[in-house]
């Protein structure tokens, strides 16, 4: 008994098209991550320096109980948050653990500039 397997491609593609296609997704899927991975590692070394503190990762995820304001100081947020697209190249608006982060800085009363140089020198590599 003899079987055949056929593969069928649009009429515009070929097998070796479709091959780059999917390295060039997986390589993109890679630098994508990787970059996350920084950020991830950038974030928790500007909360270390900002608060002076090693233990930061609770800082993360924190948020405020019910009926208490998002942000306290919203200056020091805006601030924060264009210095952290500036210097780390993070895109904010898939990433709201960072700017969770950024408003834990704000709502613990951290100058704003020992925060931007925070966020200079861990951004800085």
């Amino acid at each position: 008994m003899v079987s055949h397997i056929f593969f069928f491609f649009p009429a515009n593609t070929s097998p070796s098209t479709t091959i780059r296609e999917e390295q060039e997704a997986q390589k993109n899927l890679l630098e994508e991550i990787n970059h996350r991975k920084q950020i991830d590692q950038n974030i928790i070394e500007i909360l270390r320096l900002s608060l002076k503190q090693t233990d930061v990762l609770d800082l993360l995820t924190s948020t405020r109980t019910t009926g208490q304001p998002v942000v306290d100081d919203w200056d020091c947020y805006k601030t924060l948050v264009k210095s952290f697209k500036n210097q780390c190249g993070a895109k904010m608006e898939y990433d709201m653990k960072y700017a969770g982060a950024l408003v834990n800085i704000c709502n613990m009363g951290v100058d704003v500039k020992q925060s931007v140089a925070a966020i200079e020198e861990a951004c800085a590599h």
